[in-house]
C-alpha cells in the first residue's frame, strides 16, 4: 500500500522537472546586449533608426552616446578590433554593429557587419539588404530579422563580472541554479528533498502538514503554515488558471515576463545603465538624447569660441635704388602680448538636431589688440605705438562624413580693418589696412583629443590709410597673404586649449609721383618702389564648444 507522503513525493518531482525546463527555457533565450553605431552613407539615420527598432525587439540595445563617451575615455574611438574589444570589455558588450547606406539610382543597398565583443573581430557573414526607398520595406526588414537578430543571438557572452545590468539580464539563469541548489535530492538524504518540493493536492496527516509547513517556511520563496493550510482548501489543479498555479507554488517565482513586455524590459534596463529615466535611446530615434562626441565635433558644433593671449612682431621693409643715399628705415619689432578673442557661430547647428547643409552656415568673429608695446627712434627715444586688428564675416563647412573624428573642410569671407601707429617717426608712415579675405580652412581630428587646424587666406586690400597720401608714399598696387597653423587639445567635452602660429604679408607697388617715394634725391626719378609689411607670431588661448 502507498501511502499519501509517497504520492505526494511523486508529484512535487513532476512539479519540480517542469518548472526547471521552463526557467531552462527562458535563460537558453538569454538576451544579447549590443549597441548599433551610426550608419554611414546617404540617408543613413533613417536606416540606423529601423534597424536599431528590429534589434530592440530580441535583444538590449545601449545608446550610441556611451559606447562613443567610454571610447573616448579608453582612447578608442576607431572602429577596429582592439578598440572594440577594449570598449566592449568595458560595457558587457556582447557586439557590435556597423552599417554602411550606397544609393544606386533609385535603390539602397545596406550592408551589415557585427563584430563580437569577446574578440573585437567580425562574426558571420556581412548581412546585405536593398530598399526601394531612403527606409527599410517590408521584405527588406524581414531579412534584416531573419538574419541579423538570428546572429546577435548566437553571439558569446561578454559579461563576467557582478554588475547591476548583468544581473538584470542574467537572471532567468541565476533562479534556475538556486532552484537547482534547492530541490536537486542528494543520494544520502532523500528525505530532505520531500520537505522542501509542494506537497500535492492531496490533504496529508497533520503531522506531515506541520512539519513540511515548518520546513518550507525557512526556505527563499518559502510561505507559512497558515498559508500552506489555505493551500488545501482552494479548488484543484485542474480548475485553476496559470496565474493561480504560480501563486500557489511554494518555489521562488520566475523573472520571467510575458513577451508584450520585452520592449519595456529594454527600456528598463537602459535607465538603469544611463539614471536619467529616458530609457534606450538612440540619437536618431530621440533628438533630445545627443552623442556629445558627435555634436561637439568640428563638423557639428555649434559655437566655437576662444579667449587668451596673442603675440605679434612687425616687420617693414622698402625696395628702393641701391645708390639711394637718403634710404627709409624699415620696422623692425619684437613679439608683443595682445588679447585674442575669435569665434565661429552655426545658428542653426543648436540643438544639434538639424541634419541639412544649411546648419554648416555660420558667422566668424575676430578681435587682437596689442597690449604693450612700444617703439624707438634711431637715437633710442621710446615712440607711443598702437596696434589692433577685427574681421568679421560669414563661413562654411563641410564634413567628410557623420562621425566624431570626420575631417572638415570649409571656407570663409570676411571683412576686417588692421592699424599699426606710431608717434613721431616720420619716414614710417601710419597703416589702416581695409581688408576682404576670402579663406579656405581644414580641421582634422588625428585622435579624439586632438584636432589639426590650418587656414589659409587671400587679403584684398582695398585701403591702406595714410601712407598712400601723396605727401607719403603715395598710390600702389597692394595685397596681401595669411595663415595659421595649429592644434586644439580637448582638456574636457566642451572645454580646449588651442595653440596655432601665424604669419600675415602685405606687399605694396608704389606707382611714385608722391613725395617719399620720388623726392628724396636731387633727380625726378622714382626713388623707393615698393615696400613690404609682414607681421608674425601665435597664440595660447582657452576655448569653448557647444
Amino acid at each position: 500500500m502507498t501511502s499519501s507522503r509517497s504520492k505526494a513525493s511523486t508529484s512535487r518531482r513532476w512539479l519540480v522537472l517542469a518548472f526547471l525546463l521552463c526557467t531552462l527555457g527562458v535563460a537558453h533565450a538569454e538576451r544579447r546586449r549590443v549597441v548599433v553605431l551610426p550608419f554611414e552613407g546617404e540617408k543613413a539615420e533613417k536606416f540606423h533608426e529601423a534597424v536599431v527598432k528590429i534589434v530592440k525587439k530580441s535583444h538590449s540595445v545601449i545608446p550610441v552616446d556611451k559606447y562613443t563617451s567610454t571610447a573616448d575615455d579608453l582612447s578608442a574611438s576607431k572602429v577596429n578590433e582592439k578598440n572594440v574589444k577594449k570598449v566592449a570589455k568595458k560595457l558587457k558588450l556582447d557586439g557590435v554593429v556597423t552599417g554602411t547606406v550606397e544609393k544606386r539610382r533609385d535603390q539602397y543597398i545596406l550592408r551589415i557587419k557585427v563584430r563580437a565583443g569577446k574578440t573585437g573581430d567580425f562574426v558571420g557573414n556581412d548581412i546585405k539588404t536593398t530598399a526601394d526607398g531612403p527606409r527599410l520595406d517590408g521584405s527588406a526588414a524581414r531579412d534584416l530579422k531573419d538574419e541579423l537578430v538570428d546572429l546577435i543571438s548566437n553571439l558569446s557572452s561578454n559579461r563576467g563580472g557582478g554588475s547591476d545590468d548583468e544581473e538584470e539580464e542574467d537572471r532567468p539563469k541565476k533562479v534556475v541554479e538556486e532552484e537547482e541548489e534547492e530541490v536537486k535530492p542528494t543520494k544520502k538524504k532523500p528525505a530532505k528533498v520531500e520537505e522542501e518540493v509542494k506537497p500535492t493536492k492531496k490533504k496529508p496527516a497533520v503531522e506531515d502538514d506541520e512539519e513540511e509547513a515548518a520546513a518550507l517556511k525557512t526556505k527563499k520563496g518559502g510561505f507559512s503554515k497558515k498559508k500552506f493550510d489555505e493551500d488545501e482548501d482552494r479548488p484543484s489543479k485542474s480548475a485553476k488558471t496559470e496565474e493561480e498555479e504560480e501563486e500557489d507554488s511554494p518555489l521562488p517565482k520566475s523573472k520571467k515576463r510575458p513577451k508584450d513586455s520585452d520592449e519595456e524590459e529594454d527600456t528598463d534596463v537602459a535607465s538603469k545603465e544611463d539614471g536619467d529615466g529616458e530609457g534606450d535611446v538612440t540619437e536618431e530615434a530621440d533628438p533630445k538624447r545627443k552623442d556629445t562626441a558627435v555634436s561637439l565635433s568640428p563638423g557639428n558644433r555649434a559655437v566655437d569660441f576662444v579667449a587668451g593671449l596673442s603675440f605679434n612682431a612687425r616687420r617693414m621693409a622698402f625696395k628702393f635704388d641701391p645708390d639711394l643715399e637718403n634710404r627709409p628705415p624699415g620696422y623692425k619689432g619684437v613679439p608683443a602680448p595682445g588679447l585674442l578673442l575669435d569665434g565661429t557661430i552655426y545658428p542653426l547647428a543648436f540643438g544639434h538636431s538639424n541634419k541639412g547643409m544649411i546648419k554648416n552656415l555660420g558667422l566668424t568673429f575676430m578681435y587682437d589688440k596689442v597690449l604693450l608695446i612700444n617703439s624707438k627712434d634711431a637715437m633710442g627715444a621710446k615712440l607711443d605705438t598702437k596696434a589692433a586688428r577685427y574681421a568679421i564675416g560669414a563661413v562654411f563647412r563641410y564634413p567628410f562624413n557623420k562621425s566624431a573624428t570626420s575631417p572638415v573642410i570649409g571656407a570663409q569671407f570676411r571683412y576686417g580693418r588692421q592699424n599699426f601707429t606710431i608717434g613721431g617717426m616720420a619716414d614710417i608712415p601710419n597703416v589702416n589696412y581695409t581688408i576682404l579675405d576670402p579663406g579656405v580652412f581644414l580641421r582634422f581630428p588625428i585622435s579624439a583629443k586632438v584636432v589639426l587646424n590650418v587656414d589659409a587666406a587671400f587679403m584684398l586690400i582695398t585701403n591702406t590709410g595714410a601712407i598712400q597720401k601723396t605727401d607719403e608714399y603715395g598710390p600702389a598696387t597692394v595685397s596681401g597673404f595669411e595663415g595659421e597653423f595649429g592644434f586644439d587639445y580637448m582638456v574636457t567635452k566642451a572645454l580646449f586649449a588651442r595653440a596655432a602660429f601665424r604669419f600675415e604679408t602685405i606687399g605694396l607697388t608704389f606707382k611714385g609721383g608722391a613725395n617719399k617715394s620720388s623726392n628724396r634725391d636731387a633727380d625726378e626719378d622714382q626713388d623707393v618702389s615698393g615696400a613690404r609689411d609682414s607681421y608674425f607670431g601665435g597664440l595660447a588661448t582657452i576655448g569653448y564648444l557647444y
